[in-house]
Protein backbone atom coordinates (compact mmCIF):
# COMPACT_ATOMS: atom_id res chain seq x y z
CA UNK A 1 0.00 0.00 0.00
CA UNK A 2 1.18 3.56 -0.73
CA UNK A 3 -1.00 5.33 1.85
CA UNK A 4 1.86 6.19 4.26
CA UNK A 5 4.10 7.91 1.69
CA UNK A 6 1.10 9.84 0.38
CA UNK A 7 0.22 11.04 3.90
CA UNK A 8 3.83 12.15 4.47
CA UNK A 9 3.75 14.12 1.23
CA UNK A 10 0.51 15.84 2.19
CA UNK A 11 1.91 16.78 5.59
CA UNK A 12 5.19 18.09 4.18
CA UNK A 13 3.70 20.05 1.28
CA UNK A 14 2.62 23.17 3.27
CA UNK A 15 6.06 23.48 4.88
CA UNK A 16 7.78 23.17 1.51
CA UNK A 17 5.47 25.82 0.06
CA UNK A 18 6.31 28.22 2.90
CA UNK A 19 10.04 27.72 2.29
CA UNK A 20 9.60 28.53 -1.39
CA UNK A 21 7.52 31.65 -0.67
CA UNK A 22 9.72 32.99 2.14
CA UNK A 23 11.39 36.23 0.95
CA UNK A 24 15.13 36.06 0.60
CA UNK A 25 17.16 38.31 2.81
CA UNK A 26 18.52 41.20 0.78
CA UNK A 27 22.29 41.31 0.80
CA UNK A 28 23.97 44.68 0.38
CA UNK A 29 26.79 44.47 -2.13
CA UNK A 30 30.14 45.56 -0.64
CA UNK A 31 31.21 49.03 -1.71
CA UNK A 32 34.16 49.43 -4.05
CA UNK A 33 35.46 52.92 -3.40
CA UNK A 34 39.18 53.54 -3.86
CA UNK A 35 41.14 56.50 -2.59
CA UNK A 36 44.76 56.95 -3.68
CA UNK A 37 44.72 53.50 -5.30
CA UNK A 38 43.56 51.67 -2.16
CA UNK A 39 40.15 50.09 -1.57
CA UNK A 40 38.48 51.56 1.49
CA UNK A 41 37.53 49.01 4.12
CA UNK A 42 36.83 48.93 7.84
CA UNK A 43 37.65 52.17 9.65
CA UNK A 44 38.51 54.02 6.42
CA UNK A 45 35.14 53.18 4.87
CA UNK A 46 33.43 54.21 8.11
CA UNK A 47 35.24 57.58 7.92
CA UNK A 48 33.95 58.12 4.39
CA UNK A 49 30.39 57.22 5.39
CA UNK A 50 30.53 59.79 8.19
CA UNK A 51 31.42 62.43 5.58
CA UNK A 52 28.79 61.45 3.02
CA UNK A 53 25.83 63.28 4.60
CA UNK A 54 27.80 66.45 3.75
CA UNK A 55 29.45 65.56 0.43
CA UNK A 56 26.86 63.12 -0.93
CA UNK A 57 27.18 59.37 -1.31
CA UNK A 58 30.07 58.49 -3.61
CA UNK A 59 29.59 56.02 -6.40
CA UNK A 60 31.88 53.02 -6.59
CA UNK A 61 35.03 54.16 -8.32
CA UNK A 62 38.44 55.74 -7.88
CA UNK A 63 39.18 59.01 -6.11
CA UNK A 64 42.17 60.87 -4.70
CA UNK A 65 42.66 62.77 -1.44
CA UNK A 66 45.41 65.07 -0.20
CA UNK A 67 45.47 64.70 3.59
CA UNK A 68 47.65 67.79 4.01
CA UNK A 69 45.17 70.24 2.47
CA UNK A 70 41.97 68.18 2.42
CA UNK A 71 41.66 68.59 -1.37
CA UNK A 72 39.92 65.67 -3.11
CA UNK A 73 38.54 64.67 -6.51
CA UNK A 74 37.86 61.86 -8.91
CA UNK A 75 40.89 59.91 -10.06
CA UNK A 76 42.51 61.63 -13.03
CA UNK A 77 40.58 64.85 -12.44
CA UNK A 78 40.89 68.20 -10.66
CA UNK A 79 40.02 69.18 -7.12
CA UNK A 80 36.26 68.96 -6.62
CA UNK A 81 35.99 69.31 -2.85
CA UNK A 82 37.90 70.14 0.29
CA UNK A 83 37.37 67.51 2.97
CA UNK A 84 38.71 67.76 6.51
CA UNK A 85 42.51 67.40 6.40
CA UNK A 86 44.40 64.64 8.15
CA UNK A 87 41.96 61.81 7.42
CA UNK A 88 43.11 58.26 6.75
CA UNK A 89 41.55 57.61 3.35
CA UNK A 90 43.50 55.23 1.14
CA UNK A 91 47.20 55.22 0.46
CA UNK A 92 49.71 58.07 0.07
CA UNK A 93 48.81 60.77 -2.47
CA UNK A 94 50.28 59.71 -5.86
CA UNK A 95 51.89 62.16 -8.26
CA UNK A 96 49.61 60.95 -11.08
CA UNK A 97 46.33 61.36 -9.16
CA UNK A 98 45.11 64.08 -11.53
CA UNK A 99 46.31 62.61 -14.80
CA UNK A 100 49.88 63.90 -14.83
CA UNK A 101 52.76 62.89 -12.63
CA UNK A 102 55.74 63.40 -14.94
CA UNK A 103 55.66 67.18 -15.07
CA UNK A 104 54.26 67.31 -18.61
CA UNK A 105 50.65 68.18 -17.70
CA UNK A 106 51.09 71.50 -15.89
CA UNK A 107 54.46 71.22 -14.15
CA UNK A 108 52.86 72.47 -10.94
CA UNK A 109 53.10 70.02 -8.04
CA UNK A 110 51.45 70.52 -4.67
CA UNK A 111 52.19 68.01 -1.91
CA UNK A 112 53.50 65.62 -4.56
CA UNK A 113 50.46 65.73 -6.90
CA UNK A 114 50.86 67.30 -10.33
CA UNK A 115 47.91 69.65 -10.60
CA UNK A 116 45.21 69.27 -13.23
CA UNK A 117 44.89 72.28 -15.60
CA UNK A 118 41.58 73.18 -13.95
CA UNK A 119 43.36 73.37 -10.58
CA UNK A 120 45.93 75.72 -12.06
CA UNK A 121 43.15 77.85 -13.54
CA UNK A 122 41.53 78.07 -10.12
CA UNK A 123 44.79 79.12 -8.49
CA UNK A 124 45.34 81.71 -11.23
CA UNK A 125 41.94 83.17 -10.41
CA UNK A 126 43.04 83.23 -6.80
CA UNK A 127 46.62 84.48 -7.16
CA UNK A 128 46.95 85.93 -10.63
CA UNK A 129 50.13 83.94 -11.34
CA UNK A 130 51.06 80.30 -10.74
CA UNK A 131 54.67 79.23 -11.17
CA UNK A 132 55.64 75.67 -12.16
CA UNK A 133 57.63 73.83 -9.52
CA UNK A 134 57.22 71.64 -6.50
CA UNK A 135 55.32 73.26 -3.66
CA UNK A 136 53.79 72.37 -0.32
CA UNK A 137 50.50 73.72 1.02
CA UNK A 138 49.04 72.98 4.45
CA UNK A 139 45.49 73.04 5.76
CA UNK A 140 45.86 76.62 6.99
CA UNK A 141 46.78 77.85 3.51
CA UNK A 142 50.50 78.34 4.20
CA UNK A 143 52.66 77.49 1.19
CA UNK A 144 56.28 77.24 0.16
CA UNK A 145 58.73 75.38 -2.01
CA UNK A 146 59.24 71.71 -1.13
CA UNK A 147 61.67 71.47 1.76
CA UNK A 148 61.61 75.21 2.32
CA UNK A 149 60.00 77.62 4.78
CA UNK A 150 56.58 79.25 4.32
CA UNK A 151 56.54 81.94 1.65
CA UNK A 152 52.98 83.13 2.11
CA UNK A 153 49.42 82.19 2.85
CA UNK A 154 46.77 81.43 0.22
CA UNK A 155 43.93 82.47 2.49
CA UNK A 156 45.44 85.90 3.16
CA UNK A 157 46.16 86.39 -0.54
CA UNK A 158 42.67 85.22 -1.47
CA UNK A 159 41.02 87.67 0.90
CA UNK A 160 43.10 90.54 -0.45
CA UNK A 161 42.19 89.64 -4.05
CA UNK A 162 38.63 88.49 -3.39
CA UNK A 163 36.61 88.60 -6.58
CA UNK A 164 33.03 89.76 -6.88
CA UNK A 165 30.35 87.32 -8.00
CA UNK A 166 29.90 83.60 -7.38
CA UNK A 167 32.06 82.06 -10.12
CA UNK A 168 35.14 80.09 -9.30
CA UNK A 169 36.73 76.72 -8.81
CA UNK A 170 37.39 74.60 -5.74
CA UNK A 171 40.68 76.28 -4.79
CA UNK A 172 39.40 79.83 -5.16
CA UNK A 173 36.07 79.09 -3.47
CA UNK A 174 37.79 77.34 -0.58
CA UNK A 175 40.40 79.99 0.18
CA UNK A 176 38.21 82.98 -0.57
CA UNK A 177 35.70 81.58 1.89
CA UNK A 178 32.78 82.45 -0.41
CA UNK A 179 30.75 79.47 0.75
CA UNK A 180 29.53 78.77 4.24
CA UNK A 181 30.46 75.66 6.22
CA UNK A 182 27.49 73.76 4.76
CA UNK A 183 28.32 74.55 1.12
CA UNK A 184 29.84 71.53 -0.56
CA UNK A 185 31.38 70.78 -3.93
CA UNK A 186 30.14 68.16 -6.33
CA UNK A 187 32.21 64.99 -5.91
CA UNK A 188 30.00 63.35 -8.53
CA UNK A 189 31.42 65.54 -11.30
CA UNK A 190 33.14 63.72 -14.15
CA UNK A 191 36.31 65.71 -13.52
CA UNK A 192 36.44 67.22 -17.02
CA UNK A 193 35.25 70.55 -15.69
CA UNK A 194 35.24 72.10 -12.26
CA UNK A 195 31.74 72.49 -10.91
CA UNK A 196 30.46 73.52 -7.56
CA UNK A 197 27.03 74.07 -6.09
CA UNK A 198 26.43 76.84 -3.62
CA UNK A 199 22.92 77.67 -2.45
CA UNK A 200 21.47 75.53 -5.23
CA UNK A 201 23.29 77.37 -8.04
CA UNK A 202 25.80 75.46 -10.16
CA UNK A 203 28.88 77.16 -11.60
CA UNK A 204 31.60 75.59 -13.74
CA UNK A 205 34.95 76.38 -15.27
CA UNK A 206 35.36 74.52 -18.58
Amino acid sequence: MRTAPLLLLLVAAPALAQQREAPKKSETAPRKVRFNKRLLEGAELATLEQLEPRIGRLEDGAYWYDPRTGAAGRWGGPTLAFLPPGLTLGGPLPADASGGGQGNLTGVFINGRELHPVDVAGLQQLLGQVWPGRWWVDAQGNYGLEGGPPLGNLMVLAQSRKRSGSGGQAWSKHYEGAGGPRDTLDMASDGNQACFNVAGRADCIH
